[in-house]
Order: structure tokens, then sequence, then C-alpha cells
């Protein structure tokens, strides 16, 4: 990406206009799991017929080589021979780079796709008239949007079509020009919690209550699970458990929205969490199984919902500088005398500094932390003495 430029993703709403063309896209969007499955299968006997001989390595996956594949595919299944080549090859994309992070550990190994929630991505040559997305081989279909496009003179890259509880969606990706954020001076520590967020200001901005419709699907959980499977009662009871999710989800995002708004009018400082390794299940192994399984889990879940990692993203576009920092001992550190100690935190909430006397909100006394250590950075202090960098740090001023 050039400096001068920059990427937006819009979500519309995907209207194809007629029952033919909603057809077809579900064709569209269907051909692209059965090629996603097929070449898993193939995928998944080569990666066993190899540890069965005994390999030294597995099979090398890439785009390149499930392309090759696909020829072949498409080549003995005359129906797929309809379908536009480009947006069903690029499923292949997402398989490749879902391949190498399971042979770097990264991630989990690829699974099948069922039925459902299904997605097409026109990966070039995206073409928007008149608000309409033209699909190859299936004809234009309307987008819509509260506000339309805010970025009328933006260049379409690449759009994703997603079916959503029935319901088709379009995110379509905008090259733009890069903007200048305003930088008001200030330097604002977060801390990130389940469920809330604090800052250094002495503020608390905590999560959506969402416990209505937490217990609503749970509700209906229940219920599912007593239908048949396969009957069409269970599969109304799906479709309004899926509703649940999504607003639910909707509402966590727009919160997320709100709070980076609110922060990105200066430097924002938060801290480096590795939020995988914290979600960890605590349930072990069968010979030594944990303790606490269940709190964990529930842990798990609040910090998962909270959406660290999405808060954390729209804050490095939002605002003009942020910067990630050693999360180590924050919450054990006196914002006032620096003494670190696990005793200063009777409880959760609570910090009360054993050396100085030093009582606050715990939250708040480590987002104070967070930022002297983002301003400690921005002097230039804080490195190791090989000169590593202690935290990393997106800064769209210097992009020049």
């Amino acid at each position: 990406m050039a400096d001068d430029t920059e990427y937006r993703q819009i979500v519309y709403r995907l209207l194809p206009g007629s029952r033919e063309k909603a057809r077809r896209l579900a064709a569209l969007a269907g051909a692209c799991r059965f090629v996603w499955n097929a070449m898993l299968d193939q995928q998944e006997q080569l990666v066993a017929a190899a540890r069965l001989a005994g390999a030294d390595r597995l099979p090398g996956v890439s785009f390149f080589t499930l392309g090759k594949a696909f020829i072949q595919l498409r080549r003995i299944t005359p129906w797929l021979q309809e379908m536009p080549c480009a947006p069903v090859r690029y499923a292949l994309r997402y398989q490749a780079d879902a391949w190498q992070r399971y042979f770097r550990e990264e991630g989990g190994r690829p699974k099948f796709k069922r039925r459902g929630n299904d997605s097409v991505t026109l990966p070039q040559d995206i073409r928007i008239r008149d608000g309409k997305l033209h699909v190859p081989k299936i004809g234009p279909m309307t987008l819509r949007r509260r506000g339309g496009n805010p970025y009328p003179d933006g260049k379409p890259v690449r759009a994703v079509i997603r079916q959503v509880n029935g319901k088709w969606y379009a995110t379509v990706c905008y090259r733009v020009a890069s903007v200048e954020r305003p930088d008001d001076g200030t330097v604002t520590g977060i801390d990130m919690n389940a469920g809330q967020v604090a800052t250094s200001d002495g503020e608390i901005m905590p999560a959506p209550d969402t416990g209505r419709l937490e217990a609503r699907c749970k509700r209906l959980q229940r219920r599912m699970s007593r239908q048949k499977k396969g009957s069409r009662r269970r599969e109304h009871i799906r479709r309004r458990h899926a509703r649940a999710m999504r607003r639910m989800a909707m509402k966590r995002r727009n919160w997320q929205h709100h709070v980076s708004r609110k922060l990105a009018g200066g430097t924002v400082v938060v801290e480096d969490l590795n939020t995988r390794g914290m979600t960890r299940s605590a349930k072990g192994t069968v010979g030594e199984p944990g303790t606490g399984v269940r709190q964990k889990a529930g842990l798990n879940r609040a910090i998962l919902a909270t959406g660290w990692s999405d808060l954390r993203a729209m804050l490095a576009y939002k605002a003009p500088r942020l910067v990630a920092v050693n999360a180590a001992q924050t919450s054990q550190t006196c914002a006032e005398c620096g003494t670190v100690d696990a005793a200063s935190r009777p409880s959760q909430a609570t910090f009360k500094c054993v050396a100085c006397g030093h009582a606050d909100h715990a939250d708040l006394n480590a987002a104070r932390n967070i930022r002297r250590r983002g301003q400690a950075r921005l002097h230039g202090e804080g490195a190791l003495p090989s000169g590593t960098p202690m935290i990393r740090e997106t800064d769209r001023r210097l992009a020049a």
C-alpha cells in the first residue's frame, strides 16, 4: 500500500432484485463451498498419505497448487464451468492461507464448510454504477446503506458477498486517499478488561448489557436441542437463535466504534495482549484434568465478547498514533510511587499500595501505568539494551 492511500471496508445490504438472481447468487456461493470441500478432501488425503509413509515434510499447499487442482476439477464438472471462474477459485486462497497457518502452528486445521452463511469474494474488476454492484454472470444488484457511500471518490478493489440469516450483505473494500488525523496533543492510556475499558483520565466505559439477549439465546438453544434434527421447527428456532446472536454482535461492535471514536483524539496507549493465550481452555487432559474449568470458560467468554482485538484495530485507523506497550505488572504497580507488589491488589477492582497507601480503582491505576509507559516510549526511553523495541507503534504521521 502506498503511503498516500488507505483501504476502508463498507458493509452494504445487497438486494438481488429478483428471485432468479437470488437463486443464481446462492448457486455461486454453493459452488465456492463445493470447491472448498473438494480441495480440502484432496489435501487431507495427501497429508494422511505422507504421514503414513513417514515423510519428513508434509506436502506443500499454496494458492498456485490448489489453483491447478481446481482447473482439473472444473474440466470434469460441467455445472462448475457455468460459474464465473475467478470468484470460485479465490475461495482456495483462503484455504491456502489456512493451511499455512496450520503448518506454522498459528491456527487450527482447515475445516469443511456446511450449507448456510455462505460467501463469495470478487477479487478484482469491481464494477459499481448507480449504487449497483455487478456480479459476474449474474448481473447488477442494488447496494443499500443508511447514509450511502462515505467514500464516493474511492476506488473499489474487492467485494465479499456473504449470506447472514437468509439475507445478503456485501463488504466492499475501497482504496482512498489518506487523511491526516488531527492530534490534540493528549496521551491516553487504556486498560482493556473483561466487559469494560478504563482510561488514564479516570473514566470507566462498560460494555453494553446483553443479559436479556444471552438469556434468549440459552432458551432457544434448549428448545432447539429438543427438536428433531432436519425438521422445519428446528430450523425455525435455529434462525431465531442466529438473529439473537447477530443482535448481540452488532450491539457490541457499535459500542466499540463509540469508544474508539471517543478516545481517538490523540495518542492512545494500549497493552500488547496475547488474547489467544489468555483465552486458552483450562480443562487440561484426561490424565491431568484442569481446575476451575467452568470459571475459566466464563472468563474466556467475557474477554472474547469485549473484543479487544477489534477495538485495537479501530483505534489503529482512527487515532493519529497507537502505541502498544508491555502489559507485565501494570496492574500490580502503584501509579504514584512505582512500587510493584501483588499484595497491593486485595481484590479484583481494588488497588491499595502497600508502600505509600495510594488507593484507586485497579483498572484506573493500571491505565495510568500504561500511559506512563507509552510516554516513556514517545520520549525515547524504555528500549532494551540490545536495541530491540519493547513495544509496537502505529503512527500515520511518520509514514512519509
